[in-house]
């Protein structure tokens, strides 16, 4: 495990230490006054910091190993379940064998609940949950870094440059997915880098590659049989993180750079994790054990999969009716849409909220899944 000490998990014996550093991490307990009480934030910042740090240390005391912080996250995952979504639907798990290890490969819609929700499900129907593949391009703070590596995340380092760093990033990746598996250990990690913010799902074959440069001398096949690779399909109803972006893709497809602001991952995760999402719905696919021939046949038929499995909402069909230009014109002869007027009203709300410039980008994101799906032919 030498080889893997910059980008491991925390172990068991590190975790009593990590929670007394988050505790008195000024920036961490603003973080989280700034999100649980903004007004007394604002106007009494010292007296909630201090409460704050007393509820912390209360409720960190009993807290000995990963197993004892997970514990702690499913009761915080069940509260947001709870208040910030209409319900989760897992489908799939008997297709799984809990004496099995698995490498979850899913489409990537939230930078937290994507692999909250995944353990969630795992946790409550007795599996074990995952090792969280995490690019450390979003690690802006000590304290996402620690809440992370405690909740058995590990890194990418997709922060480096130069062709030599990078390769070598991606061995360390590779080896240490393959070393997981291997020990154990289950796995988590997305289809592409970063999220997709337009809705269009799509495997990267770059991806299966980073996976294949630990196989060695070994054949292809063997090799990506023995991963147990698992394509896994996320839907929300709603984006919490929909406007902010709408506002990132208009900016782009202007011709602009698009500079993202300090602390907008912090944001977004933020938002994720407390906005409403209505219904959700996980959907575990077949492990594939066939045979391929590359890894871009291996990337299609995850692609088959993820978006075969994908649950389409009524902000969905109703976001497609409302784009006039093509593709989604065409799009939408091939489409029953059958949407309530209470629907409709509820909807056409949510998109006042969205300023003008970013409307188009808006209803794309919530139509884009359809589209992929209707161009996949699947």
């Amino acid at each position: 495990m030498n080889d893997f000490e910059d980008i491991r998990p925390f172990n068991d014996d590190e975790v009593s230490c990590e929670l007394k550093k988050l505790v008195n991490d000024d920036e961490f307990v603003a973080f989280l006054a700034s999100w649980l009480a903004p007004s007394l934030a604002r106007f009494a910042p010292s007296t909630i910091r201090y409460l704050l740090k007393l509820y912390l240390r209360k409720l960190i005391s009993p807290i000995k190993d990963v197993d004892g912080f997970q514990s702690l996250i499913a009761r915080f995952a069940t509260k947001l379940i709870r208040e910030g979504t209409e319900g989760i639907k897992y489908e799939g798990f008997e297709k799984l064998d809990p004496s099995q290890n698995y490498l979850f490969i899913s489409n990537h819609r939230d930078i937290a609940c994507d692999s909250m929700f995944l353990d969630y499900g795992l946790y409550t129907k007795g599996f074990d949950t995952v090792r969280i593949a995490i690019g450390d391009n979003l690690v802006q703070t000590d304290f996402a870094t620690s809440l992370m590596r405690l909740n058995k995340g590990f890194f990418i380092k997709r922060s480096v440059q130069g062709n030599k760093k990078i390769y070598a990033a991606l061995l360390q990746a590779s080896r240490y997915i393959k070393e997981s598996i291997e020990s154990g250990n289950s796995v988590w990690i997305a289809q592409s880098e970063g999220r997709s913010k337009d809705g269009i799902d799509t495997t990267d074959p770059a991806l299966i590659k980073m996976l294949g440069l630990a196989k060695g001398e070994a054949d292809l096949n063997p090799f990506i049989q023995s991963l147990n690779i698992v394509p896994l399909s996320i839907s929300y109803e709603f984006d919490p993180c929909d406007v902010l972006k709408a506002k990132e893709l208009t900016v782009i497809e202007s011709g602009e750079t698009y500079e993202k602001p300090e602390g907008e991952d912090l944001i977004s995760l933020a938002k994720g994790l407390y906005g409403k999402k209505g219904n959700v719905k996980f959907s575990i696919g077949t492990p594939l054990h066939q045979s391929f021939d590359d890894p871009t046949q291996i990337a299609r038929e995850i692609d088959r999969q993820i978006l075969s499995n994908l649950e389409f909402y009524p902000i969905n069909y109703w976001a497609l009716s409302k784009l006039d230009k093509e593709p989604y014109k065409q799009i939408r002869t091939h489409c029953s849409i059958d949407i309530s007027r209470k629907d409709a009203d509820q909807l056409a709300e949510r998109l006042q909220k969205c300023p003008d410039q970013y409307r188009e980008q808006f209803l794309r994101i919530y139509a884009n899944p359809i589209l992929n799906r209707e161009r996949s032919n699947i």
